[in-house]
């Protein structure tokens, strides 16, 4: 992890980017204080199948999804 003051930021703002895109974290400190990160962003997550979710439930595939994730306490 690197630490760049306000200083640094301003007048070397490339390289700290270049730092983040290699997945590197930079905290920017004001006074010697974190008052930033920098960290790389995550790739998305693709949104899971919910037909597997519920085949992989059994007994439930055939249910609604929302009737299937309900407390049992709720349903009347």
């Amino acid at each position: 992890m690197r630490q760049a003051g306000m200083r640094e930021m301003r007048q070397d703002w490339t390289s700290l980017l270049d730092d983040v895109r290699k997945g590197r974290e930079v905290v920017i400190t004001d006074r010697g204080r974190p008052v930033a990160r920098l960290v790389p962003v995550r790739a998305p997550r693709p949104f899971t199948d919910l037909r597997r979710v519920r085949a992989s439930v059994g007994r439930l595939a055939h249910a609604r999804l929302s009737d299937a994730l309900a407390d049992p306490e709720d349903r009347v």
